[in-house]
């Protein structure tokens, strides 16, 4: 039984599926997927899935505060204090569990269905350093999602390919390649101006379309690396 919610998202064709829901992507090792992964969404798909960020920390912050509050209210050395200090442990630890099971069962998904998969070289000490959004990056735990995904896919024999961090997948067409060099974070929908494109003016979902740059720019760099060193390379294992 599917436990999530589907929705078909304007004229993009993505889909919001839970992570509960492991026969939404079928075994297909032979196949290739780029990876989108972000804030708003945990992880967009070139095939069209996308997962939500569940914010586990975000949703429990109100607890987590109301919780810390008792705490600094008890006498040091307390009982009292020793109970409020481990409920806040508790929260902690709980917030960890069902983050890690998240993320397990996503990249234990993608790495049993797709042969090759195509994910962004982030930086993500820069990304914890934007004050405004560290604790964000932080609950989303993309840093661990990566290294999860890298490992059990290496371990099930599927090609991880990074692209640079300097790759422009937001902000290109996945089409035509055209550039909006304007775009901006607030930008959730991508707009071809290319007049020769076939989606010229389309509405495109900002982080579909990052995906599917994502997995032409895997696909170029693998057929790169394999007619120049038959297949090996840093970028592809």
């Amino acid at each position: 039984m599917e436990k999530g919610w589907l929705n078909q998202y304007l004229a993009s064709g993505l889909s919001y599926i839970q992570v509960e829901l492991p026969e939404t992507i079928p075994a297909k090792k032979s196949a290739a997927c780029g990876i989108d992964v972000g804030l708003n969404r945990l992880a967009t798909l070139s095939t069209g899935e996308g997962y939500e960020n569940q914010a586990f920390l975000k949703t429990a912050l109100k607890q987590l505060r109301q919780a810390n509050k008792r705490l600094h209210r008890r006498t040091r050395g307390s009982k009292n204090r020793e109970k409020a200090r481990r409920q806040v442990a508790r929260l902690h630890y709980r917030i960890t569990c069902l983050r890690d099971d998240v993320l397990h069962k996503l990249t234990s998904q993608l790495a049993n269905a797709y042969g090759i998969i195509g994910i962004e070289d982030l930086n993500l000490k820069g990304l914890l350093k934007n004050r405004r959004l560290a604790r964000s990056f932080s609950d989303a735990a993309l840093g661990k999602l990566l290294q999860l995904l890298t490992s059990k896919g290496e371990s099930q024999g599927a090609r991880i390919v990074k692209v640079g961090r300097f790759f422009p997948s937001s902000k290109t067409c996945h089409g035509c390649g055209w550039k909006w060099e304007e775009m901006q974070l607030s930008d959730r929908l991508f707009l071809c101006q290319n007049a020769t494109c076939a989606y010229h003016h389309v509405a495109q979902d900002r982080d579909l379309n990052a995906s599917l740059n994502i997995l032409n720019e895997t696909l170029r760099l693998i057929n790169t690396l394999d007619q120049a060193v038959g297949g090996t390379g840093s970028d592809a294992t």
